[in-house]
């Protein structure tokens, strides 16, 4: 087979950025809640429930989607879930009956699976053909500072948008813009083709051989279930911002005002998450993250001000930090032509955590108050926390300086 030329994976790395960009450019990031509250008439504990079956297409999806973009390549899976959430927002902005919004939610579903996993690995196998896998926390750090800077574009451009217009007007223009992400796709070039050509491994071989992956190195599991933990940290920052924004007073045509610390505290946490991890090395970084999310969730429950809105930036923070943290966590441990696999169990875990825990919280948010969700997702974190880190942490004091894992990785020993 002939070689990749370096320059085109070079290129693959800006091309990476713009895409990231573009796809998460939009416009309905400050008002999504507002648009299915205030004028598709949802309560807080159904906009929480309509998300239950979009989480359970991606537990029924994630696997396989990531096993297609394993088994047929990087670049096609990553063109075909830009056109599926383009598809999506479009249909969200337009729907005005529950089966279609319902729909649009499903289309979602499909998208998500085919990008999450599929994205890392694309990334990391791009890095490590021209020698630079060193370099992914950072690199890929900044790629998700550059999703968190395009949502603050969005957030701060999508709030005074539907203030002039409506609150479906911003969601419709955000189908185009996402559509911008599919043309980005279609310019990258195919990393490691090698992998999948030399092996030929089936899709049915790297499920199993994922699964055994789990089965028999603990470090991976643990890092994967961690990865769930820190999704309840972010169901405060994603359902109840605008709600408590709005039980607070804040006009909607200055919401995205008011979220833009989240977001830019988000950019730092994902640019900054390789000097984080060299500053404070894994384990106290993984350790970092529940506890300032509990701490946020305490300060949220206790405080009925509108400055205890200072907590969503340090739960926003964190939850990026996970991102580039966890995801270089996994690579080194698994073989390229698994990677999309085991990386897209990070958000079939996720799928996994929020089916119960964000209809439950809103729940508590519409039948007792948004302190009583706050009190629960800080309960959440400290009693799922607690046992995960104290299994886990044993493999982190173990390992000093992760090395990556020795191809083809399945019968590799577990560390």
């Amino acid at each position: 087979m002939q070689a990749v030329s370096p320059d085109k994976l070079q290129a693959n790395i800006w091309k990476f950025y713009l895409f990231q960009f573009l796809l998460n450019f939009q416009l309905w990031w400050p008002i999504w809640v507002l648009y299915l509250t205030e004028q598709r008439g949802f309560t807080l504990g159904q906009v929480t429930l309509i998300d239950v079956p979009f989480w359970m297409s991606i537990i029924a999806l994630q696997i396989p989607a990531a096993a297609i973009a394993d088994r047929w390549g990087r670049k096609p899976t990553l063109i075909a879930a830009a056109c599926a959430l383009t598809t999506a927002v479009t249909l969200f902005g337009l729907a005005s009956s529950f089966p279609l919004i319902l729909a649009s939610y499903l289309i979602w579903g499909i998208g998500f699976s085919l990008l999450f996993g599929t994205e890392s690995a694309f990334l990391y196998d791009t890095l490590k053909a021209l020698g630079r896998e060193e370099d992914y926390p950072k690199v890929y750090g900044r790629a998700w500072g550059l999703v968190t800077a395009a949502a603050l574009a969005g957030t701060l451009l999508g709030a005074p948008v539907a203030a002039a217009t409506d609150l479906s007007f911003p969601i419709v223009i955000s189908g185009g813009l996402a559509f911008l992400a599919v043309l980005a796709a279609a310019t990258f070039t195919e990393p490691a083709p090698e992998a999948r050509s030399e092996r030929r491994l089936t899709y049915g071989r790297i499920i199993t051989d994922s699964v055994d992956i789990l089965r028999r190195r603990p470090a991976v599991r643990y890092s994967i279930l961690f990865y769930g933990l820190i999704t309840v940290g972010s169901i405060a920052p994603v359902f109840f911002f605008q709600p408590f924004l709005l039980d607070h007073d804040i006009a909607v045509g200055q919401m995205g005002f008011w979220q833009t610390p989240a977001r830019l505290a988000g950019i730092v946490g994902a640019v900054g998450a390789y000097r984080i991890l060299a500053a404070l090395g894994p384990r106290r970084t993984f350790y970092l993250m529940p506890t300032v999310l509990f701490a946020s969730y305490a300060l949220l429950a206790v405080w009925n001000s509108i400055y205890a809105q200072l907590a969503f930036p340090f739960m926003t923070m964190m939850v990026f930090l996970s991102q580039p943290a966890v995801t270089d966590y996994i690579n080194r441990r698994v073989p390229t032509e698994q990677r999309a696999t085991m990386i897209s169990l990070t958000n079939l875990i996720r799928a996994a955590v929020l089916i119960p825990s964000a209809p439950l919280l809103g729940l508590l948010a519409d039948r007792v108050s948004l302190a009583a969700s706050f009190w629960a997702g800080g309960a959440m974190i400290a009693v799922l926390g607690l046992p995960l880190l104290a299994l886990w942490s044993p493999h982190l004091l173990r390992e000093s300086k992760p090395a990556p894992a020795p191809e083809p990785g399945p019968a590799a020993p577990a560390p």
